[in-house]
Parts: C-alpha cells; structure tokens; sequence
C-alpha cells in the first residue's frame, strides 16, 4: 500500500502553476551558465523552458522503518496538479548483510572492515498510470526523466550551493520540475530488450556466490587500497555478467573477501598453472565452509594474484585459470585472476563465465539483507590512477587523443615522464565513472553527459585520508609542515556536492631566527634564478639580476615566485612558488593573521599558535590568544623640543609590546625613530615617507605613517611597533621652529604602550619646579623623581631606571598680577604669504588695581621689559620653487609699515638669497640660503643680530637657463599583450626638446640614435589561471621527401604543475603544434613491410606515408617562363621599385629594395614553378641592430632572421617559394635583395604536386595515371600576394568512403603561417579560409583512384 505523501509547492502558489517571472528571472540571473545548463540542458537563460519548484516525500514502507538501511523507498512529487509516485526495490545486491572485509595481518591477529550504502537506482513508476521512467534516489533526492501522455518530466534536485537562493521560500531540498516533448523514437518502454535479448533473458536468475582473496603481492602493490581496488573490479565483473545478451541474468553476491598480508604455506602460485590452481582450491577449503546451507558459503573461490600467469608453451598472455564448468565440483569450485589492472573486471567476469558453464546449482537465492549501489569505479580511480595501476607509478594519463576515437573507448598514458609526444595504450576503456570533460563522464567506453546518463544517482565527494606531515620545508625562520588530502573517495559526480572543509593542513616549524631577514630569504630565491634565460620573444633570451618583489605584488602573486628586474620597472614570476614558508603580503586584510606564509603558490594567514587558518591572536601583551591581563598600559604625551634638533621623548624599554605613537602637528615638527644609534625613520631633518622597518614581510616591524591634506600637506603621523622590544629603540622629535613662534609650532604627541605587569615599588612622579616670574603670567619647569611607594617618600634615581625617566617640560603658572606691566595688542597679519615674515603689535602700560585694569603713561613701565614692537611671525610651509620676486616683495610690503625702528634700534630679519642653478642648461634647481639684514637698509649683517628668530631652513627653487640639446623621451607603456604571464608592452620613444619651459617634438634624426630606448618593454598583468605546455618535437614523420614534426599540446594548472583537462585552457592562445620538415629527397622504389601490431603498443601521431605517385593534368598549371605563360600571376606582382610592401614576386630574376618603405613590418614574397628553387643575395642593408630592427626569411624548408653582416650573404630557399619580412624602427632604414632562380638541387616534391599563383584558381585531384606508382600522396600549393589570405570553397566532393572498407580517404588542408591542419573526408562541401597568404592542400593516397573526385576553387581575400 502506498504510504500518503506530502508535498510543498512553491510558496502559496497552486501546484501546478509555473513561477512567477520576477522571481523566477532572479533566481536564473543568480546561476552561471554551466548551472543553467545542468538543471536545463541549455547554457542561455532565454532558452529555459517554464519550470516549478517543488519538495519530494520519501519515506521508507513503515514496516522497515527503524532499520539501518531502507529495503524498499517510496517516493512522490506533485507539479502541474499531478501526482508522480515511484518505488525503489533493493536489487542487484552485491554485498549480503553479514559480509566483513578480513584482512590476514598474520595466523594470530586479523583486521575487520565493514562496509554500508544507502542509494537506489532504477525506480519503478507507481503514478500516474501508464507512465516509464529513468528515476534514481539517493539520500533524500531525486533525479531522471518521468514520460507520461507524450511528454517528458524532468526532474532536477537543487544543488547545496543554490538553495540559498530560495530560503523565503521554506524549502529543505527544492526540486525543480520542467516538461519537455517526447520524441517517437523514444516513445518505447523504458528497460525493454529487443525480441532476440528477450528470448536469450527468459532463463531464471542465477545467484553466484563469491569468496575472494586478495594474495599477499596483490596487498604489497594496494596496501590500505586493496579492499576498495578489489571491489571496484568485481562490481566491473559482476555488471558485465548481469548482461541480458549472456543468455541468463547472473547475480554476483560477495560473501567474504580475505587479504592475505603474509604468504600461505599451501598456497603456491608458480608457471605450473594446474599445479597452481590445486593449491589454491585445495587451500580454499580450510576458508570456505562447505556446508552449502552455512551462511558464509561461497559457490566460487577467487584468488587474486600479481603473479605473471603462463602457459605451459610460455605464452605469457594469460590473465586467468579455472576449470570449465567447475563450479559444481566440490574440488574445482575456484578462480585465479591475475592483477593488472582494471581489466581485472574483466577477467573475473570471463574467468567466471568459463567456471559456471551451464550450470543448475546457482538457483539458491543467498541472504539480502543489506546491499551497496553498483560503484562507478572513476569516481575513485581517476585517468592518472588508471595509468599508474597499469603502466607503473611514473604513468600519467595521455594529454591529447584521437579525434576518431571515443577517449573513454581505451586506455591511453604517458610512460615515460620526459616523453609527452606519444601515448601508450592498453585495449581496454576507462573505468565507468572517470570524469572526461565539464559535466561528462565515462560510461561503458563513451564520453556522455549527464543528460545522457540519466538515470543517474548523484555522487558526494567524500574525502580521502590525511597524508603523512611533509618535512619542515625551511630549518629557521619559520618554515611549515603540511599535510593533504583529496576529494576522490569517491569524487563528486552527477550534481553531486564537493567534499566540505580543507584539503591541506599546514603548520609552522623551526621558528627561532635566521641569520637573514625574512626579505632577504626571499630576495636569495629571486637571485638563485639570474643565470635562468627570460625568453621576451622566442629566438632571444634576456637575462637580469632579480630581487623580491615585496612592494610590487601582494597576496597569491606575491607567492607566485614572483620577482623584479633590478633597475628595470617589471616583475615575472621566475619558478612556480617560494619555498613554504616564505613570508608574504596579504593583499586582503580581512585574511591577516598573526603570520603571513606562502603554502603551496598561496599567501596563506597562520595564527600565533602556528596553525594555518586557526584566526588566533595575540592580545596586548603579546601572549597568544591571552586577555590582556599580564601587562599593564602606559600613556603620555608631550608639547616640546627643541628647535632644529632631533629630541627623544620616549625610550622603549624591553619587552615592550604594542606601541602606538601620533603626533597631530606634524607640519613644523615629525617624528623620528631609532634603532640601536641608526636612524630608520626620518634623521635627516625632513619628515618621513612611509616606512616598515625592516619590511613588511618581519614577523616583528616598526610602522611609520604619515597622513596628508587634500592640499598634501602632512596632518597626522603615526609610529607602530609591534614587540616585544628586543633592542633599544628611540621616538624622537624634531621641530623646525622654536618657542617664539607660539603653540602653533609645537608637537602634539601621545603614545601609549604595554609593559608586563610586575608588583611597582619605584615609579616616576612629576615634581614641580617655581614660577618663571614674581607677578602675572610665567611658566615652571616640571621634572620626573623616583619616588618609593611603599615607603611614600622621594629616592634616588637608581632605583626608577628599569624604567624610561620621563622629559622635563614646561606648563604655564600664574601669579599675583603686577601692578604695572607692558601690555600687547592682538598682533596683526603677518608680512609673508609663506614661511617666515614679521608683524606689527601695539604695546601700552597699563595698571593693574582692584581686579580692574586701566592705560597709563608709558613711563611708569620698565623701558628695559619693553617688547619689541615688530615681532617675527610664521605662516605654514612655503611650497618647493617659491620665487624670489614674492620674497623681495614681502620685504617692501613689510617697508609700508613705516620706519621700523624703536629708540634707535633696528629691527633684523632672515632675507633670501639664492645660489647657482644645479644645471648648466633648462631648468634646474637652485639652493636658497637665508641672511640677516636690516630690515630698513636691507644690508647684511652678522646672523647674531637676527637672534632669536631661528634661521629658515634652506630650500630649493627652480631655475631656468638656456634650452638644453634634444633627447628622447619615454612615455609610459601601452596596454601588455598577454593578458596573463609575461608579455610585451608598446611604449612610444620621441626625440623633444624644452623650449620655453615647454617640451617641443622634433625630428628622430636630431637626438642621438644609439642611446634610443626600447620600444617594446617586458610587463606582467597576472599569473596565468591555465597554461598551455608542449612536448619536444617529434621527428619528421617521413624517411625521405616532405613531412611534418608534431609536438602535443596539454594544459597545465601552474599551481600543482600538473595536467588538467584541455577544456580548461581554452581561452588561452595556443601556439602551434605541426610543422613541416624534409628528409632528403627519396629513392626510386619504395618497398614497405607491415606486420600485425601487438594490442599493447605504443601510439604516436599518424602521419599519411609519402610515396611517389602519377599525377593528372590540373586546371592550373605550373608556372613557367616567361610569366606571360602563367595567367594566374598579376602583373604587378613584378614590380622591383616604389612601395614592394605585400607584392608577390614571380620573375626568374629581380631587385627588391626594401629600404625607405613606409610601413615598420614590410613583407614580399617570391615565387617560381615547383622544379626550381629561389636564391637570395643582400645587396646592402641599413638596418639598426640595438634598436631591434631585422629581417626574416621563411620557406617551407627553411626558417632564418638576421641583421648584422647582412651584406653580400646568400640565402637558398631550398624550394620555390619564399617569404621576406622586415621589420625597421627608424625612417629610412631597410635591406636591397637580389633574387634569382635555378634547378632545385635536390627534389623538395611528388610528380602529382601542384603550385598555384594568383589572386585565384581552380584545385582538383590527382588521377592515378596507368603505369605510375601507386600509394602517392600529392600536394596543391597555394601562394597569394603577402598580407592577403586564402578562401578556398569545395564545389564537388566524393571521396568514395562507402564503397571502400580497406581505406580511408580523406583531404588535409594545411594553413602555413599556423599549421593549423583541417581534415575533410565524405562527400560534405566545405568552406574554408586561411589566416596567412599560403595553403596546402595534401590528397590522401587513396584519393588519386578514378572512383573519387574533388573540385574546388580558391580567392585571395583581404586581411581581417
């Protein structure tokens, strides 16, 4: 009976109605495209047909409920108004419920291993009526395709990651449920075997039941993998004997399964194989209980053996003994297989079949209890663990394949670890299950897509163990011991969900010091790479000195090895990634931690316990995760200095921790730091740049900052030091200006700090000092005594000096008033604009009586306490190059304040005065020295005078003399032409020269030609994601005449240095992987041999072979003399004078000059009929070396650049074509050539060869003409005017495939400038363009037969 069923539609909607669109449009803008297309089969979010969302019931039958594992799972859904029911039976059970993995670790002590499962495929339809399905359940979800009244309902589960999207909704495990028309192709029940299958399938069930054991080699080989191998290859078996096609449904149940550790003294596996299989069976009855009604009885005894098994003739190629038929026999009821691989699968099914014979007595129907899912074997073996297993452990998986064969269809691997250009196979396909490209997988030898797949149980990625801790990767410093592992245990698959938490676990080791700071570690691993070439273009090497990159890069980059160029402005990343260990710069400061460690190519935070990601910090006091509660704080703050004179105000004591210094007046003061005597912040008079002493990569650093002004002045300064102190470190000030100048140019500074909290019996207490004055307003000196807090009494200093004595400073005292006194009036503007001037105060004597103030003479006040009337004044800072003109005129401004002279006293002040200019030509700097004059005479005087108005500082002004000569000039670099990686960038160079302080462009002639800088310098935008690697080339695929060099192609993940699925790299440029080669021309009779070829081989690229062969009269004919002869060749292709640039040259003989063109990259080409070759000889050339001018000479034989002693050089082309390119920086410069014509010297070509010339023309086959050599592949060239390519359009085609079985023909069509090859076979027609002005198109041997026929004609086209 079927249980009721709940189900939960979306929100409040009625069931069956579709989402409503805005809600439903954000929830499909929220996927990516290849979610889109895993829940609908499409990639754009136009294409998604209507769909619902919905939650499944499945509860157990109740009679099972409160058991382990469900026997019998009910589920339901309901959309569109309609309910859809299913039931999930237990069947194909491979494990029974009582069944242990028993390992033999010796006669006394044995391992247990049980195992479990819990997921259904298969389910049966229970509604609505009528309906088939292709449904799988497993843990709660459901999966597959429902076809019901001629329509199909999918049915997809939401995956983890995307049901955040509809948490408003109340959902646990959302479905989405979409429909989609049936096909009548398919309108077929589902599970229906044809009437031939049907009728081989009527036979009962048999039911085998299995002992295996695993032999000690068998152990020695897996070790902890054995159970997991050994079961992945049965359930291979045990699938191929559930075949329908064998004639009767076989049900492979395991009952036991024993690894040996140890050998067994009876067990003797030798090249006897009957001998062997006696032992075994004999042996097998001590471990499988005889009594057919013991539950632990097995029908059949598998041996599993690594032993190379052989025939009595020495015939190795035995992979299995049984005897036939002997599965009845109480003696002969055993198996051995041998081990080499995952076709092991495959011979305990064939070894089996050959055991069982046709056999009554497997109708016994063993215990059921329990069962595990049929295993898809990839999900835990991958294509490189495939590879491992059966060619060795130095085996990877092949990293091309071929397009004609399916890549699950056979084993393909790379024996060799040097040899990426060939692949080994093994005849058999990878293991079900093993992941073939984005969302496909393996399946009896096809790549599929989950849609095909379907249906399909997902797959969780579960984890596999941890590895062992790797060694300290560094032996100071702090270096890092990590461990991994993977998530292929299985690895997730079908919608599965990845494996959850991290795969490495990484923490710190040997953290004493190093001699070298963490910087220079770095630096060190830069400079171990100088003698490594850096390859800008790929016929040049470069080489430079590298340092670290700290200040250039953060983060992953940073860890990326990347490195700087000394003096050059570019970084590379120079290996994979630092050493472990290698201390980084997070570009994130939400990921910082207490360490900062390169792991594996990432900047990984550490926290203070040493533990990667542990987020655990030091508090205050530097104690590790601590509160805060073992030191205590202290806090100051200061307002002195003294003028032009570094003043320290704070001397940290040891062990110090947390140092937090600011000073908010940093404009005529700043902060200075010392360390051990040496200044590292400031020192020099001036205020700091940024500073992290003694870098950012220290796990212990001083911080200096200072902070600017929207005008970029300095506001605030900053000092921190993180501790503890191990070493005397001082905080000074500096200030520009003394007290004269009021509390606008005092500092502003507090600082606070941690010390460890000890029981305080001395401390520092202020004392105060007496009042500067008698009466009115003074100030009083403040000074630091130790003072005895137990004793409560002041002592000597001694005892205070494990602390910093605190300075002396001054504070502001009042007295009583003075009864009369010199008062002074607000003091009015201040002569200068900038920096140091003079103002004008007002002074009266007034009295002081009763709390009130009155004016009287000045005479009843001291004249000797009289202030001065004039009185210096300071205004910010003078920016840099402030003119002197305004100097002079705040001087005479200064004059409009009347004469300036009090009872005969003259007022001084600083003048500028200005030195010689830095330069001897354009502008330059000169230094402005200050010196006293009278302020009314403007005379110089004695600097006494001008005392105590401090002396300005010195400072530098612009001067302008006479233009300077040109010079070139480099503006910044244009965009990189790698988008990832090292690239090229453009900059433009020009010659200029400063005229009238403005920069004027000149003619490159006028400024010095060998001191021109590069116009293409190396850049950097990002480390590549993926990354195409080559092999070495092959060699030339034939013996003699023309053929090709192949190299393989395979993308690389950059962090691991392994491979990876090609699919991954393919939006990055690929370089080419074919190209031509000769081998000397080729005698007259070829004679070839063959012999049939083993099923383990070694597989390389296949090449056409090239023989002689007839040819047959072609609609264009070979060029000949003169070129009237030939009406495919344009007339001005001739031409030897004016602009040559993308001319085609068909004469027997001309000049080319090539000099004064006004294109940088000027190419010609050159042609002459296929019986000659092309000479070249350089009648003079112009080029500039050092600016990287040159010229290229390309052929299909030959390849040369140059540029130095150029003249008077030949070049023999070796064929009758040939290409030059020149590339010139500078107006004016080029080659002149010389070419000529002759007799090729030796043949470059096949009778049947055609070459054509011209803007267009017509191709067809070669015919086999009678009496010619047979087994010929002819070639059609095709050469156009340069900078022109190639469009070639197949008007006929039949190539006569069908009716020939013994060969394959097919047409290749090469383009040169790539090698990029395309290959046409059929009777399809085609269209196709070329990147380049030449093309190839190469007849297979097979097409010059009277039965197959192509036509096609060709059109040079312009350039895209």
């Amino acid at each position: 009976m079927l249980v009721s069923l709940v189900i939960r539609a979306l929100m409040m909607l009625p069931l069956g109605s579709c989402w409503p669109s805005p809600s439903r449009e954000k929830f499909l803008s929220a996927l990516d495209a290849e979610d889109v297309f895993s829940y609908f089969g499409t990639s754009s979010v136009s294409d998604v047909p209507e769909f619902v969302l919905a939650e499944p019931t499945c509860p157990c039958r109740e009679e099972q409920i409160g058991l382990t594992s469900c026997r019998i799972q009910h589920c339901s859904v309901e959309a569109w108004g309609e309910l859809y029911a299913f039931e999930f039976l237990e069947d194909h059970a491979l494990l029974s419920s009582s069944f242990v993995s028993n390992q033999v670790v010796n006669s006394s002590f044995s391992l247990l291993k049980r195992f479990s499962g819990n997921c259904f495929a298969g389910g049966n339809p229970l509604r609505p009526p009528g309906a088939v399905c292709r449904v799988t359940y497993c843990e709660g979800q459901l999966q597959g395709v429902v076809t019901a009244d001629e329509e199909k309902i999918h049915i997809r589960p939401v995956r983890k990651k995307d049901v955040a999207l509809l948490k408003d909704l109340g959902f646990s495990r959302p479905h989405i449920l979409f429909r989609s028309a049936t096909r009548e192709a398919n309108t077929a029940r589902a599970g229906q075997f044809s009437s031939r299958l049907q009728k081989r399938a009527e036979g009962a069930v048999k039911h085998l039941e299995l002992m295996v054991i695993a032999g000690p080699d068998v152990y020695l080989y897996h070790k902890e993998d054995t159970e997991r191998y050994i079961l992945a290859n049965l359930n291979i078996g045990a699938e191929l004997l559930r075949d329908a096609s064998l004639g009767a449904h076989f049900r492979v149940h395991l009952m036991q399964m024993l690894v040996l550790r140890e050998p067994e003294a009876e067990v003797n596996i030798t090249t006897n194989i009957t001998s062997s299989l006696i032992s075994v069976c004999e042996w097998s009855k001590k471990v499988n209980p005889q009594n057919d009604s013991d539950p632990q009885h097995a029908d059949i005894v598998l041996y599993v053996t690594r032993f190379d098994l052989e025939l009595p003739d020495g015939n190795k190629e035995l992979r299995g003994v049984t005897q036939l038929g002997g599965v009845c026999s109480s003696f002969w009821s055993c198996v051995i297989t041998q081990d080499t691989g995952f076709d092991l699968g495959v011979t305990i099914a064939h070894e089996i079949g050959h055991s069982t014979g046709q056999t009554n007595c497997l109708n016994d129907l063993p215990d059921m209890d329990g069962s595990i899912p049929g295993w898809k074997p990839g999900l835990y073996y991958g294509a490189d663990e495939q590879c491992k297993i059966a060619f060795g452990s130095v085996a990877t998986a092949c990293t091309f394949a071929d397009s004609n064969v399916d890549i699950c269809e056979v084993l393909s691997c790379h024996v060799q670890p040097a040899d990426k250009s060939s692949c080994t196979r093994l005849l058999v396909p990878l293991l079900d299950g093993t992941e073939c490209g984005i969302n496909k997988w393996c399946s009896k030898g096809q790549c599929s897509s989950l849609e095909e797949l379907n249906p399909m149980a997902v797959v969780h990625g579960q984890w596999s163990g941890w590895s062992p801790f790797s060694p300290c990767s560094r032996s100071c410093g702090g270096g890092v011991v990590l461990r991994q592992r993977f998530c292929n245990n299985p690895r997730p698959a079908f919608g599965g969900q990845e494996c959850r938490g991290a795969s490495v676990q990484a923490e710190m080791c040997n953290t004493q010091d190093c001699l070298m700071t963490q910087q220079d570690f770095m630096a060190e691993q830069c400079a171990a790479t100088n003698l490594k070439p850096l390859y800008l273009t790929v016929e040049a090497p470069s080489f430079y000195t590298w340092t670290s990159a700290v200040g250039f890069a953060k983060g992953d980059m940073l860890c990326k090895h990347m490195c700087r160029a000394i003096e050059n402005q570019f970084m590379v990343s120079r290996e994979d990634s630092f050493v472990d260990g290698t201390r980084c710069e997070q570009d994130d400061s939400e990921r910082h931690g207490a360490f900062n460690l390169c792991v594996m190519g990432s900047c990984r935070a550490f926290g203070c316990d040493g533990q990667m990601h542990s987020k655990k910090v030091m508090d205050s006091c530097k104690v590790c995760g601590g509160d805060n509660t073992t030191c205590t704080e202290v806090s100051g703050s200061y307002t002195e200095g003294k003028a032009k004179e570094y003043v320290t105000f704070l001397s940290l004591p040891y062990n110090t921790t947390l140092v937090h210094v600011t000073n908010r007046r940093p404009l005529f003061t700043h902060l200075a730091v010392k360390v051990k005597g040496e200044y590292v912040v400031a020192g020099k008079g001036k205020i700091s740049l940024n500073v992290t002493y003694p870098s950012v990569l220290e796990d212990n650093q001083i911080k200096y900052k200072v902070f600017l002004t929207k005008d970029n002045l300095p506001s605030l300064e900053e000092v921190h030091v993180d501790g503890p102190t191990q070493e005397e470190i001082e905080i000074q000030v500096y200030r520009r200006y003394g007290k004269e100048y009021g509390n606008v140019t005092n500092p502003d500074i507090a600082f606070s700090y941690f010390v460890p909290r000890e029981n305080l019996t001395y401390v520092w207490v202020p004392q105060q000092g007496p009042c500067s004055v008698t009466c009115g307003e003074g100030t009083r000196p403040v000074d630091h005594v130790c003072f005895d807090q137990t004793k409560n009494e002041i002592i000597e200093d001694q005892w205070c000096l494990e602390r910093p004595q605190p300075l002396s400073e001054q504070k502001p005292c009042a007295m009583e008033p003075c009864l009369y006194r010199w008062k002074m009036s607000q003091i009015g503007e201040c002569s200068a604009v900038c920096g140091t001037g003079v103002a004008q105060q007002n002074l009266t004597c007034v009295q002081f009586r009763d709390g009130s103030e009155s004016v009287v003479d000045d005479s009843l006040c001291p004249a000797e306490e009289k202030p001065l009337s004039i009185v210096p004044c300071v205004v910010n800072v003078c920016p840099l190059g402030w003119d002197k003109e305004e100097d002079a005129q705040l001087l005479q401004t200064s004059e409009s304040l009347g004469h300036i002279q009090l009872e005969n006293r003259t007022v001084y002040v600083w003048s500028p005065l200005a030195g010689e200019c830095s330069v001897s030509c354009g502008r330059g700097k000169t230094q402005v020295q200050y010196v006293c004059v009278a302020f009314d005479t403007k005379e110089e005087t004695q600097e006494e005078n001008c005392h105590p108005v401090p002396k300005p500082e010195s400072r530098t002004e612009v001067c302008d003399l006479r233009p300077c000569p040109p010079r070139w000039k480099v503006t910044p670099a244009g965009p990189c032409s790698s988008s990832c990686g090292p690239g090229l960038a453009v900059q433009l160079v020009t010659c200029v020269q400063i005229h009238h302080g403005k920069e004027v462009l000149l003619e490159e002639r006028l400024c010095p030609v060998a001191e021109k800088p590069l116009t293409r310098v190396p850049c950097v935008i990002r480390m590549c994601s993926y990354e195409w690697s080559f092999s070495e080339w092959s060699e030339c695929s034939t013996s003699c005449g023309n053929g090709i060099q192949t190299r393989q192609d395979f993308c690389l993940n950059p962090l691991t240095r392994k491979q990876v699925n090609p699919i991954f790299c393919r939006h990055f440029p690929k370089a080419i992987v074919v190209r031509g080669c000769s081998a000397g021309p080729c005698p007259e009779q070829v004679v070839g041999t063959g012999s049939r070829g083993a099923e383990l081989q070694a597989g390389t690229p296949a090449v056409p072979p090239m023989t002689a062969a007839a040819t047959k009269e072609a609609v264009s004919k070979d060029l000949d003399l003169p070129p009237s002869a030939a009406p495919a060749v344009p007339r001005e292709g001739t031409e030897t004078g004016g602009d040559v640039c993308g001319k085609l040259f068909l004469n027997a003989t001309g000049v080319i000059n090539m000099m004064g063109v006004e294109s940088s990259d000027c190419t010609v080409a050159i042609g002459r009929p296929l019986r000659e070759e092309v000479t070249v000889s350089i009648l003079a050339s112009s080029l500039n070396c050092s600016a990287g001018e040159v010229v290229l000479f390309s052929g299909r034989m030959m390849w040369r650049t140059g540029c130095r002693n150029l003249p008077l050089s030949l070049i023999n082309s070796r064929t009758n074509t040939l290409i030059v390119k020149q590339r010139v920086l500078l107006p004016g410069n080029g080659v002149i050539l010389q070419y000529n014509s002759r007799t090729a010297t030796k043949k470059y070509y096949q009778d049947c060869d055609k070459q054509l010339f011209g803007p267009q023309g017509e191709i067809v086959n070669p015919v086999q003409l009678p009496g010619g050599r047979r087994a010929v592949v002819c070639r059609t060239f095709i050469t156009v005017a340069p900078q022109h390519r190639i469009a070639i359009r197949a008007l006929y085609i039949d190539l006569d495939n069908e009716s020939n079985k013994t060969h394959f023909n097919y047409i290749l069509v090469r383009d040169v400038s790539t090698m990029k090859t395309m290959v046409f076979h059929g009777k399809h027609q085609f269209f196709w363009e070329s990147t380049g002005s030449q093309a190839e198109i190469e007849f297979h041997e097979n097409v010059n037969d009277h039965r197959t026929s192509f036509w096609a004609e060709y059109h040079a086209i312009e350039p895209k």
